[in-house]
């Protein structure tokens, strides 16, 4: 259920002749990278990203990215990537190790941030790979740089594997990665410039009980190229409100998020870590009101009898905050929903893990949208990444 795919090209940095193309690889708005099925690329062989500094010996990276659901464990290594029309220059990737007679299985510490659910075949993964598309450059940044993995728990980390390592014990978990060598996110690696500050994600609208299936565009850069014969604009209207993603990484509950406000139950209810994200198949938040929705039996899915109509004000993230926009949305009854032979649904809802103070704003949100959203340069702008969106 709301899985957005495409299929993507990966080609061998050293000849570009050399390519695979890649279907069904999800579209992630909520993470920054390309992550591929080693076993999708293998026919290349990829040079594998290696880092030195002397006079310690070259080793090769590998990375442990987690999720809300799980984490991917892999190799590192160099690649150019096609997107439609457009391709990267060389950009580091990560290949999802889905060979479980592989030397370098997953490290301890890398199963415990995935939540001992590590994914590493298309099946667990619900699909061949993904393209991380969202608000940054990098998918680490200053973390990874100077290896401080331990004091910022949260985030991922690379390792240092010695050539011909037998396990992955052999592994530095303190592995410093200069920032030209970290996964970066495509877009802002696109060659041509004119397509690499963002994206625009076109989908068309869903009403209940869903649909089949829904297909849209996945536009390349913001505010740069008009509508032409060839090509889609990607420039938004004067009209439409930029909301603020926190920047400040002393408050790490705001950083990279936006803050929403539900009127629920004649109370307002707070969410501080607010996010739009593709890559969450559900729209995902704890109602904390006198009467909460109705969950589904033995599930954390929302089945309220009658679907509902709610409202919420977006916001800027963290503490100042100058821009808000009221946004409408629709609660279903999950089993109702999925019950059905359809794939897209546009009121599928459900609790967040206990505790949370997020709203996930997951595939439903970009039914019948047009959403904006920028890319951040983390390693130097100052200038905050934004989402904004429009009715298609």
């Amino acid at each position: 259920a709301n899985i957005l795919y495409a299929t993507v090209t990966v080609c061998s940095s050293v000849d570009t002749s050399k390519s695979v193309n890649i279907d069904h690889v999800q579209v992630d708005t909520g993470s920054v990278g390309l992550r591929v099925l080693a076993s999708k690329v293998k026919s290349l062989n990829l040079s594998p990203l290696e880092i030195s500094s002397s006079p310690d010996p070259v080793v090769k990276t590998w990375e442990c990215f987690p999720f809300v659901i799980g984490g991917l464990w892999g190799a590192n290594a160099k690649a150019v990537v096609g997107l439609g029309r457009q391709r990267t220059g060389e950009i580091a990737i990560q290949l999802i190790e889905d060979d479980p007679a592989a030397a370098l299985q997953p490290t301890a510490d890398c199963i415990k941030a995935a939540d001992n659910n590590i994914l590493a075949s298309a099946g667990a993964l619900g699909s061949n790979g993904i393209l991380g598309v969202g608000s940054t450059n990098l998918d680490c940044g200053f973390v990874c740089l100077d290896g401080s993995y331990a004091a910022n728990a949260t985030f991922v980390q690379y390792y240092g594997c010695p050539q011909g390592a037998a396990s992955s014990a052999a592994c530095s978990t303190t592995a410093k990665v200069p920032v030209n060598l970290q996964v970066s996110n495509p877009v802002s690696a696109l060659t041509n410039k004119a397509y690499s500050n963002g994206v625009v994600l076109a989908m068309p609208a869903v009403t209940d009980p869903g649909a089949v299936s829904a297909s849209g565009e996945l536009i390349f850069g913001v505010n740069t190229v008009s509508a032409s014969s060839t090509q889609s604009s990607n420039m938004l209207p004067v009209a439409a409100q930029k909301v603020l993603l926190g920047t400040d990484t002393a408050n790490m509950e705001a950083y990279l998020n936006i803050t929403t406000q539900l009127t629920l139950g004649g109370m307002v209810q707070t969410y501080n870590s607010s996010y739009l994200d593709t890559g969450t198949n559900g729209l995902f938040f704890n109602d904390n009101s006198p009467t909460p929705i109705t969950r589904c039996a033995g599930s954390t899915w929302y089945c309220p009898k009658n679907v509902m109509t709610l409202d919420a004000v977006l916001s800027d993230g963290g503490s100042t905050v100058s821009n808000r926009v009221g946004v409408q949305f629709q609660v279903g009854n999950a089993e109702a929903l999925f019950s059905t032979s359809n794939t897209a649904f546009a009121d599928a809802s459900g609790a967040a893990p206990t505790g949370s103070t997020s709203f996930a704003w997951g595939m439903p949100f970009f039914y019948g949208r047009r959403v904006y959203m920028s890319i951040w340069d983390i390693t130097g702008a100052v200038v905050a990444p934004w989402y904004a969106w429009t009715a298609l």
